[in-house]
């Protein structure tokens, strides 16, 4: 059976109960569905070799500002649910994910799996979303305001969190 994949890169935002009843619709032969919703944070998180981990004052994000790639972003997303379809036996992926300005509390990024089992749509949706992280084209700027209560824009740098969380795939 071929795998259904449905990617999006949209600036609007979308409903994840509603992409849940995407995946679920008319679809028998899955028992296990996976989901990641990924939200924009109202401050900065450094990442574990930052200088700053563990430091009471975290900088406020007011907006975080997303650019893509057209087209190359999208491309990028379907070859990542391809791989992950080729890894695990999956029903259905789906993939939105957000440019533009976007407020704290804003969806970013989903990511649905369903497949016969629940490990396998586990992992392809954990395996999908670390990927994207690190290899599809989108670019962060987080604006807001800094310690001299001015508002500040700085490109988010690209994690080694990041890096490191795709040695285990």
């Amino acid at each position: 059976m071929a795998v259904d994949i449905s990617i999006s890169v949209q600036s609007e935002g979308f409903d994840p109960g509603a992409e849940y009843n995407r995946l679920r619709s008319e679809n028998y032969s899955d028992g296990a569905t996976a989901m990641f919703v990924g939200n924009v944070r109202d401050f900065y998180v450094p990442d574990v070799n930052d200088e700053n981990i563990g430091k009471a004052n975290k900088k406020s994000t007011s907006v975080l500002e997303l650019e893509h790639y057209p087209g190359m972003a999208e491309s990028a997303l379907t070859e990542i649910a391809r791989e992950a379809a080729e890894r695990w036996p999956l029903g259905r992926v789906r993939v939105i994910h957000r440019y533009g300005p976007l407020a704290a509390g804003d969806e970013i990024v989903f990511v649905g799996t369903t497949s016969a089992h629940r490990q396998a749509s586990l992992d392809a949706c954990a395996f999908i979303m670390d990927f994207l992280k690190s290899r599809a084209p989108f670019w962060k700027k987080e604006v807001g305001v800094g310690d001299d209560g001015k508002i500040q824009s700085t490109w988010v740098e690209a994690r080694s969190s990041d890096e490191k969380a795709l040695k285990k795939w």
